[in-house]
């Protein structure tokens, strides 16, 4: 395919989504048991796949224009997390106060009850897995419901189509099993020669159903695991097939793909392939979505399935997770295009297309007046002459949240910590979060102690490589950062954040700066670096490298204590990243700081003191304490 002849104004424009009335009754699935199936069993691993497929369309199609359909499903950190939302949602916030819950008993019952909202089914092929994602493409596109072919009694595509009878609108199989997709020949409903391989085959024929006449929002793509899934379920836990996080991108008729960022080896997945296949058809999926939006920014669902394929864990791939997850970042950000990164292990999550209509009161800000000048004065940390008195002055970076689903497991539990409040946090929320998990936000900004501080995580408002955006060697384009700034200081000032707390520049290289004024209108009051070696002012802002601490509390407070030694004179910072830990982690590591080296001059503050004290230290002409909040 041309991705510069794609779309050519064609673009489909969905109805914004500013919150939605409460419904009067929502349906409602109870999905939990599909987390508990044996996956080493194939009967209960393809059950569970197939059930959830379906559950996630249905639930992406009743709920495009509404919310109507809830799915329970995930569970975390020990919460029972769909259930915990629409308790809240029913009590102590109240959108769903007066609606009425109708559960459903089984599948049956849910395409019965939601039956106005699809026309049928696609069936897609089990023996070439990338069907499953082109059958979810087709499911938003033409409001088809996803089945893979199976024809054994008891299997859901028989149940559907001939129990149910319910009409078989595509088929990306021959009604006898046969493949449609061969890899030789001839496309199907094509003049194009095949490209040797039936899953990139898969892809081109979707891409001129659904991209090349304009049925796909360019806006919105999704990259999560195909059925290939059903070969090794047993390399994750049962849920990190991801398929309910499928609904929001289905309601935005987004277009699904799962292919290696890799050019140098054929993927575990397609070993037959022409080495490279994979990473050309990305290209050209990324430069079509960029064309489609005429420039402006695309929302990518998932992460790469680095449990699965395409790295050594996933079995043959010679590349390591992380570097992984940067070629793919590296490359999606040449196009404009972030990813909400819904990574393995907590991954999962259900219901974003219901969410997407929480009613929103935007602009929100900080639950906490930002410290001045004085405050720092009459805390110790300023000199009456204006001068950072000389400590080791920590922030907490408390991270990763660049995806909807850590956010929506995460807030339930570590929002309700009883020793949140102790310690000063800055919580790295990445705003776009508010897309899919809007509540999770709201609670969180709700609920804040005085301790509680909110700014953005990797590498903004979405997590991609700033660098990316004028260094573009593999799109060729012209620089992004115009678009970038435009979306994230949207999004920022939804939130009333004002500092970056990580621009991961990955494998793309080091911000310079360029993008850091770029980054000037939206992050005026600090950025946590990458590869810069100290604290710097760049381009006006104050910025400081982050440091990974380790996961042990004891080994984290030990890391803080050894740099504390090491600082020499005048003031010294650490901008200390941590992933998934609770408050009471924090609390642990303060008090080991207290009770093994009470002789170290270490200051906990809050983000905006951390960076507002750097920018005092490096120019103490600046006023300082005056952020731009």
């Amino acid at each position: 395919m041309n991705p510069r002849l794609l779309w050519l104004g064609a673009m489909i424009v969905l109805p914004a989504l500013a919150g939605a009335p409460a419904p009067s009754q929502v349906t409602t699935f109870d999905a939990r048991s599909y987390r508990h199936v044996d996956v080493r069993d194939p009967a209960q691993a393809r059950r569970a796949w197939d059930a959830l497929h379906l559950l996630a369309a249905l639930q992406g199609l009743a709920n495009r224009d509404a919310p109507r359909f809830y799915v329970l499903f995930a569970q975390d950190f020990e919460v029972d997390t769909d259930q915990f939302w629409l308790d809240w949602l029913r009590g102590e916030d109240g959108w769903l106060k007066d609606t009425l819950p109708q559960p459903v008993a089984d599948i049956d019952a849910a395409l019965t009850a939601l039956r106005p909202h699809y026309t049928g089914l696609v069936v897609y092929d089990p023996n070439v897995p990338a069907t499953a994602c082109v059958a979810s493409t087709a499911a938003g596109c033409e409001r088809l419901l996803p089945v893979r072919y199976d024809p054994s009694p008891d299997s859901l595509f028989t149940r559907c189509a001939r129990t149910l009878d319910l009409p078989i609108g595509l088929w990306l199989v021959h009604p006898d099993g046969s493949s449609m997709f061969t890899g030789s020949g001839q496309i199907p409903d094509s003049t194009k020669p095949s490209s040797g391989s039936a899953k990139i085959d898969a892809y081109r024929w979707a891409a001129a159903r659904y991209i090349e006449t304009g049925r796909c929002d360019p806006r919105f793509a999704a990259y999560y695991m195909d059925a290939d899934w059903l070969r090794r379920p047993g390399n994750a836990p049962a849920d990190n097939h991801t398929l309910p996080n499928h609904d929001y991108f289905i309601a935005r008729r987004a277009f699904f793909f799962d292919l290696s960022p890799w050019g140098d080896e054929a993927p575990v997945d397609d070993p037959g392939q022409s080495v490279g296949l994979d990473r050309r058809m990305l290209l050209d999926l990324l430069r079509a979505f960029h064309d489609g939006t005429r420039g402006g920014i695309t929302k990518i669902g998932g992460f790469p399935p680095w449990p699965f394929k395409y790295t050594t864990h996933g079995g043959a791939g010679r590349h390591q997770p992380v570097p992984t997850e940067w070629e793919f970042t590296r490359l999606i950000s040449q196009f404009n295009a972030y990813h909400e990164a819904d990574a393995a292990s907590h991954g999962a999550m259900a219901n974003a297309s219901f969410f997407q209509h929480y009613p929103l009161a935007t602009p929100y800000r900080q639950p906490n007046p930002i410290p001045s000048r004085a405050q720092w004065q009459a805390r110790g940390y300023v000199t009456p002459d204006g001068r950072v008195v000389s400590k080791l002055f920590v922030g907490h970076y408390v991270g990763d949240y660049d995806a909807p689903s850590w956010l929506y497991k995460a807030v339930p539990a570590f929002f309700r910590d009883p020793a949140r409040g102790q310690v000063p946090l800055g919580w790295a929320f990445d705003p776009n979060l508010a897309d899919r998990a809007p509540q999770a936000l709201v609670y969180a900004y709700r609920h804040a102690t005085t301790n509680d501080f909110f700014i953005a995580g990797d590498s903004g408002a979405g997590y991609l490589n700033p660098r990316a955006l004028t260094a573009r060697p593999d799109s060729g384009l012209p620089s992004g950062l115009a678009a970038w700034e435009a979306h994230c200081r949207r999004a920022y000032g939804d939130w009333g954040m004002t500092i970056t707390g990580f621009a991961l520049d990955g494998s793309a290289g080091a911000s310079t700066a360029t993008e850091f004024l770029a980054y000037k209108s939206f992050s005026p009051d600090g950025i946590g670096t990458h590869f810069e070696p100290q604290p710097r002012l760049i381009a006006g802002i104050p910025t400081c490298p982050e440091k990974d601490l380790p996961n042990g509390a004891a080994e984290a407070a030990a890391l803080i204590a050894r740099r504390a030694e090491a600082r020499g004179a005048g003031p010294g910072f650490l901008w200390a990243r941590s992933i998934l830990k609770p408050p009471r982690w924090y609390a642990e590591v303060s008090a080991l700081l207290r009770e093994r080296h009470p002789h170290l001059a270490i200051e906990v503050v809050d983000p905006y003191t951390f960076f507002g004290l750097i920018r005092l230290a490096l120019d103490p002409a600046d006023a300082g304490g005056s952020p731009s909040y």
